[in-house]
């Protein structure tokens, strides 16, 4: 009796995941039929087809007929599979990536480029999230959300700073989706902006992993680079991922509101312990594994055929996962948010994806004076713009106050002299005084 019980779960849990996760690979493989049928001027990257026809099924009255509803999605049959693919798949796919890495990849310039983009465009763009905040009156909190997402990891730094800063439901959501929408811009126009900054594959492939924000997106926007892209995003993107545990911390410390700060250290350790990506330190394992495999088998046919069906499981994963991210794309969900929240979004990662071009194109160029001057400059004067726009915050604040008060006293003036006029008047205080300075009776 208690073997059944005991796989009653995994049952029940495979019965849940199976119709979402069958539809993604469904998807899946129909954008890889589609995308061999384009003549080879038009053809277009696996994953981007996989992505729209997704898209195409979730904004079209298939969505209705299979009951794809954003409203229905948490309780439909395909939402625990959908989510399956888009956490586990996914995951899977980027720790399989690490037999995918040769250490001949990585030149020193593309290192100091992924280590300055981080050191560079985080601060910057949280900076300039905040600044522009103030005048688009974006709260404090969402406008914390929408950073953090634009700068680590998208929907997962969104949920893993919520709680650390006291963030509402309500901000949360229009937090996500103003991330997720502007990571299907990336999806769309990435390629052709690589491609004009003259990037290649490795290089875009990095690019991608500084400037997207969720991992799934970044992974597939690589892939759209050419051979490599995908594996040179999902390095840039883990060492990026890595930076949760900190900013956590760090928005703790500074932005925690008073009750989050009485019960925050248990929090907060449970936060961040909660948030160590896993699925890194497997990508890590792995390439390690790769670079040793490498040096001791060499060209052994067992080595290369274990490295082949790995990069054709990727390469069937990264679609599968492109197609759920799809599936996602409904029109109305992504325009739901606030368009002050999505205006302080689009700018927040023009800075992050902008910088990181910038830093990308000059690191590709060997031009090392010019990366650490640009690199001082962004986070020196990010910041400084950003008190600037404080202190004037500050001083209209303070300013109208005292006008408000101002204004309050000269109307209240008036009654109180009329007031104090009319009582002098009846006592009588109004009159001459004698000689020995007292009023004479009436």
């Amino acid at each position: 009796m208690t073997a059944p019980s005991a796989q009653r779960p995994w049952s029940t849990h495979i019965r849940a995941v199976a119709p979402g996760a069958a539809l993604a690979l469904i998807v899946g493989g129909a954008a890889l039929e589609l995308q061999r049928l384009f003549p080879a001027r038009w053809a277009l990257p696996d994953v981007l087809v996989a992505l729209i026809v997704g898209s195409i099924v979730v904004n079209s009255p298939l969505s209705k007929w299979l009951g794809l509803a954003a409203h229905d999605r948490g309780r439909n049959r395909y939402g625990a599979g959908l989510a399956f693919v888009g956490k586990a798949v996914l995951r899977a796919s980027v720790v399989l990536m690490g037999l995918r890495i040769e250490a001949r990849l990585f030149e020193s310039r593309q290192l100091m480029a992924i280590a300055l983009g981080l050191v560079t465009a985080l601060p910057t763009t949280f900076f300039v999230t905040r600044a522009l905040a103030i005048p688009l009156r974006v709260p404090r909190r969402l406008a914390d959300l929408i950073a953090a997402g634009t700068m680590i990891c998208g929907a997962s730094a969104v949920n893993a700073v919520a709680p650390v800063i006291g963030a509402r439901r309500q901000e949360q959501g229009v937090a996500l989706a103003t991330i997720f929408l502007y990571s299907a811009v990336a999806l769309v126009l990435f390629r052709s902006v690589a491609a004009a900054a003259g990037l290649d594959a490795h290089q875009a492939g990095i690019w991608s992993g500084l400037a997207v924000n969720d991992l799934a997106s970044a992974v597939a926007v690589g892939a759209q680079m050419g051979s490599g892209g995908a594996e040179m995003a999902a390095v840039s993107k883990s060492a990026r991922v890595l930076m949760l545990a900190p900013v956590l911390i760090l928005f703790s410390l500074w932005r925690a509101d008073r009750k989050s700060r009485v019960d925050g250290p248990v929090g907060l350790g449970r936060t961040v312990v909660g948030h160590i990506p896993g699925f890194v330190v497997g990508f890590l394992i792995l390439a390690l594994i790769r670079a040793a495999g490498d040096r001791l088998f060499g060209h052994g046919a067992a080595w290369r055929a274990t490295l082949a069906i790995d990069r054709q499981v990727v390469a069937f994963a990264t679609v599968t996962v492109s197609a759920g991210i799809g599936l996602h794309l409904e029109i109305k969900g992504l325009l739901s948010a606030g368009a002050r929240a999505v205006v302080l979004g689009a700018a927040a990662c023009a800075t992050m994806s902008g910088l990181t071009l910038g830093l990308m194109v000059m690191a590709s160029r060997g031009l090392r004076t010019e990366l650490l001057l640009t690199s001082a400059a962004a986070v020196g004067g990010s910041f400084a713009v950003w008190q600037v726009v404080r202190r004037t915050r500050s001083f209209t604040v303070i300013s109208a106050e005292v006008s408000r008060r101002h204004r309050a006293m000269t109307a209240s003036g008036p009654i109180l002299v009329s007031g104090t006029a009319s009582a002098l008047t009846a006592s009588g205080a109004h009159r001459p005084a004698s000689a020995t300075g007292e009023h004479p009776l009436p």
